[in-house]
């Protein structure tokens, strides 16, 4: 498995002394994905030309605008992004990838709009879908408050986060409201469950083997989050 991970990544590897990974339990698990999120975090310098609200949107749901300031952009109406963190739908917050929404508001330009969804095992699947789809009509309704182009909203995400922008595109398009959507960026997201894999792509379906003792994710971490999913702590 080595030779398949980056030399970049090994070197941090070497300098932290150890392979990361998620062990233990939900909450254990919690503490370890924080810990990886604020290093990651501090090693990026935040952008001055970004300005960055919370907004509450439902007792349970609030979201976080990331807007490239007006005086480098002008007024003119931008895309918008419905951004869902990873952490196998279990782990991380508004915070886990605060510098890469940044980043990703500023470099495209667009706005970002973060979604701090509720967890799994205290809420079970498709809890986190729903605040998903809640924050998508909150975004796109409030087009012209947030100063976003209605006809260049897209979903993103990363890891369990892409599987969400996945999940909503999917379910816009049944509910007939495919047209909202302009675009998913689904980074790195879980598709499909490794005991679903249609029978024609099971000689593709290989990471889920091939780093099973991987960085950071694991296995072991996976199979423990799809139980969770469904409200398990065992």
């Amino acid at each position: 498995m080595e030779a398949l991970i980056a030399d970049s990544w090994l070197k941090v590897e070497n300098a932290m002394g150890q392979r990361p990974q998620l062990t233990g339990d939900v909450y254990a698990m919690r503490a370890q994905y924080k810990a990886l999120a604020d290093q990651a975090n501090a090693a990026r310098d935040l952008s001055p030309n970004i300005t960055v609200e919370d907004k509450t949107i439902t007792s349970q749901l609030t979201v976080r605008t990331y807007t490239p300031t007006l005086d480098q952009e002008g007024s003119s109406p931008l895309p918008v992004g419905l951004y869902f963190h990873g952490g196998g739908l279990c782990c991380g917050d508004l915070d886990s990838e605060d510098t890469f929404c940044r980043e990703v508001a500023e470099r495209l330009p667009c706005i970002i709009v973060s979604v701090g969804y509720r967890l799994a095992p205290e809420f079970r699947v498709p809890a986190q879908v729903d605040d998903a789809m809640e924050a998508w009509d909150w975004a796109y309704n409030n087009a012209t408050y947030l100063n976003g182009d209605q006809t260049r909203y897209f979903t993103i995400g990363q890891s369990a986060g892409g599987t969400i922008a996945l999940a909503v595109v999917r379910r816009l398009v049944f509910l007939g409201r495919e047209r909202e959507v302009r675009g998913i960026a689904a980074i790195v997201p879980f598709a499909v469950h490794p005991e679903a894999v249609p029978a024609r792509y099971v000689d593709r379906y290989r990471a889920f083997e091939e780093f099973g003792d991987g960085p950071v994710n694991t296995k072991q971490a996976m199979s423990l989050f799809y139980g969770w999913w469904h409200n398990s702590l065992h």
